[in-house]
């Protein structure tokens, strides 16, 4: 082989590579907005929280972080509190890392499966209330948005 079709290679190498990470990402990402998606259907239309934590999704970031996907890269920036607005609630979050974030997610997602959902001792309804706040605020920080209180919410 000539020097320029192993330059080729190369390049098609790494550049299959760059493509597989960034389609990672993006793939985290989307998992992240319907498990949000299907949160927020789930609570509105009064599903048992049985149904709705045995429809929330984690094969991405499992696949994600087999391959070593650097999450940091999604969103590079830190939690900043004009990203949660100064809702008091994220106040433990503040400065926290897109990987640290994208963790504590699904950590709450894999807790959740692991409950004894049908326990009496266990809220489950309110575990998913602060998951669907929690991916508001994650998918938020990833769009680089801010998130605002209405006065109604602010009462609750």
């Amino acid at each position: 082989m000539s020097i320029i079709q192993d330059l080729y290679l190369i390049f098609d190498k790494e550049y299959a590579r760059h493509r597989e990470r960034r389609c990672s990402k993006n793939l985290l990402v989307l998992e992240l907005r319907h498990n949000l998606a299907f949160l927020r259907a789930g609570l509105a239309e009064q599903l048992p929280g049985t149904t709705i934590v045995a429809g929330l999704e984690q094969a991405q970031y499992r696949q994600a972080t087999e391959k070593g996907t650097a999450l940091n890269a999604i969103q590079k920036r830190r939690l900043a509190r004009r990203t949660y607005g100064g809702i008091r609630e994220f106040e433990k979050y503040h400065d926290w890392s897109t990987e640290q974030l994208i963790h504590k997610a699904y950590e709450r997602i894999a807790v959740l499966k692991k409950l004894d959902l049908d326990a009496g001792s266990v809220n489950v309804r309110a575990r998913l209330q602060y998951l669907f706040k929690f991916l508001m605020l994650l998918i938020a920080h990833i769009d680089g948005e801010t998130l605002h209180l209405s006065s109604s919410a602010s009462r609750q």
